[in-house]
């Protein structure tokens, strides 16, 4: 049983292995749509903020055209207010020359406030524009990387599993049965004892059960865990 024992503990580090490889490679692609997530939210915002510059263009350019006819009305304003025949007239000329000087003052500074809301979006979009040409460049650079590691991966899980199947092939049906139902129920499914206690859930195991174990002569479960325990010096005897 000794010899069964140290090929059920070769096996769960070739199962430990092929888990941690595994899980790095799965976890590969998920770094690669995380920065493929990033350039879409990217891509987004810069098409808020070309339709929002879109808008502000067109409002400039309707205060412009205001500002251009209330200037018409202005000189149309003072030429009435030259032909006035009367005090009445030349006051009412007066404050309709008053009005749409104000009037144009108004659309003048709102036209110089939306040039510089204008210029002020423009550099926004402009450093936006680098910064996603520089992440799609970079996010190409980190999906050769991640495809060449993938590649180096599939070897080592393929050589990984070419191990544990030789491995495997060792050990007896019942055994291996056993230690696939315990794994997949506890994870670890082999551990040893040192000191009476069980290196699996860290519970004193009986005396009585402690003397067979260092007899190395049968397959042995944890009363608490029921994992596969085996005497920890018994396995160090057994190295070379």
């Amino acid at each position: 049983m000794r010899d069964q024992l140290k090929l059920l503990e070769e096996l769960q580090r070739h199962d430990a292995q092929l888990q941690e490889l595994e899980g790095v490679m799965k976890a590969l692609p998920q770094k690669l749509t995380a920065a493929e997530n990033a350039i879409l939210e990217l891509e987004k915002l810069l098409e808020r903020e070309n339709s929002e510059l879109q808008d502000t263009e067109a409002f400039r350019k309707g205060q412009e055209e205001e500002q251009r006819e209330a200037e018409q009305q202005l000189s149309r304003a003072k030429s009435k207010l030259s032909q006035v025949k009367n005090l009445r007239e030349s006051n009412a000329a007066q404050r309709e020359v008053e009005t749409t000087r104000r009037m144009i003052d108004g659309r003048d500074e709102e036209v110089q406030k939306l040039a510089a809301a204008l210029v002020q979006q423009r550099e926004k979009i402009t450093e936006h524009h680098a910064k996603l040409t520089a992440e799609r460049e970079q996010l190409e650079v980190q999906r050769r990387v991640v495809e060449q590691r993938l590649t180096e991966l599939k070897g080592q899980i393929d050589e990984a599993r070419s191990a544990r199947e030789e491995t495997a092939k060792l050990l007896r049906p019942d055994v291996l049965r056993k230690y696939g139902t315990i794994r997949m129920k506890r994870g670890m499914a082999v551990v040893a004892v040192k000191d009476g206690t069980c290196r699996g859930c860290n519970m004193n195991i009986p005396p009585q059960l402690y003397n067979v174990l260092q007899r190395g002569s049968s397959l042995e479960l944890c009363p608490n865990c029921n994992r596969i325990i085996y005497w920890a010096k018994l396995l160090e005897e057994a190295s070379p």
